[in-house]
């Protein structure tokens, strides 16, 4: 949290408050007129001087776990993850299998009764996809998403299985606004120029928050948009040496509140500060 204080000399500082400590910053005896902005970049400086260390020590704990464990128990535990991700991905987009039934059908094969077929044959094609993305290098590009997409639908949705959408999509009851449909395939564009601008600068939890929110704002598919933002999300954090963060269904309201308020108040660290505290808690085995 950043505040404004005024001392007696009519020096105005700013002031980030954490629960790791204070710090502030000289900003003049008047307020610019630009100081939502400075505001932002004061505190997105100071929470990332606090945190990217943490975020760290977990990539360094989670790489001493992988080197002294037998690797099967490492692929295992990618399986276990896998399951447990396709199962959430699919509940947050409708989905209506139980965490067992996709055990079963991604383990044994067995389809779950009273169930639409179109749940259980992406859940299928949602496996191919997350078996692609373990092997993966984190090299995000447009033919990357779009093939993605194409393996995801093309037994459910042929007609856009692999296609950008055609239509303008609006999500109900909130004032979000996704990308219009003439302007898909230029932002895509420019969030991957800013992609590969930034990621060798960035840390791969904060580059995977950030490329996710930004992704999902635009909405770029008629479907799909959150399992594959997801998947992209996970190839960010696998493919760097970062642990996988699976997003749970009960998490699906806040999730969903965090995106949406970072873009209506234009704040990256609204989701941000959910993302990496999400992290941490599901991660923190590996601070050692």
């Amino acid at each position: 949290m950043v505040s404004i204080i005024k001392r007696k000399n009519a020096y105005h500082y700013l002031v980030y408050h954490s629960g790791s400590g204070r710090h502030e910053r000289y900003l003049g005896r008047n307020i610019p007129a630009d100081i939502e902005s400075i505001k932002q970049k004061f505190e997105e400086e100071m929470y990332h001087k606090e945190n990217i260390p943490l975020l760290e020590r977990i990539a360094e704990g989670y790489s001493r776990h992988a080197a002294t464990v037998d690797k099967k128990i490492t692929e295992l535990e990618h399986y276990e993850f896998k399951i447990h991700h396709i199962y959430s991905t699919q509940r947050i987009e409708g989905g209506t299998m139980t965490l067992g039934q996709t055990r079963n059908l991604l383990r044994y094969r067995l389809s779950p009764q009273n169930t639409p077929m179109e749940h259980v044959t992406e859940a299928e094609q949602m496996e191919k996809v997350f078996d692609e993305m373990l092997t993966a290098k984190p090299n995000v590009s447009k033919d990357l998403i779009l093939r993605w997409h194409e393996i995801l639908f093309e037994r459910t949705d042929p007609n856009n299985a692999g296609s950008f959408r055609r239509a303008d999509v609006a999500p109900y009851g909130t004032k979000v606004e996704y990308s219009s449909w003439p302007d898909v395939v230029s932002d895509i564009e420019n969030l991957l120029d800013w992609y590969h601008k930034n990621v060798k600068k960035t840390n791969p939890v904060v580059m995977a928050s950030a490329f996710h929110r930004r992704f999902e704002l635009i909405h770029p598919f008629i479907d799909g948009n959150g399992r594959i933002g997801r998947l992209l999300m996970l190839l960010m954090l696998h493919g760097n040496g970062y642990p996988m963060m699976n997003i749970l269904p009960r998490e699906k309201n806040v999730y969903i509140n965090k995106l949406e308020s970072s873009q209506v108040r234009d704040n990256d660290m609204i989701f941000l500060k959910w993302f990496v505290s999400k992290y941490v808690r599901d991660n923190k085995r590996y601070l050692g």
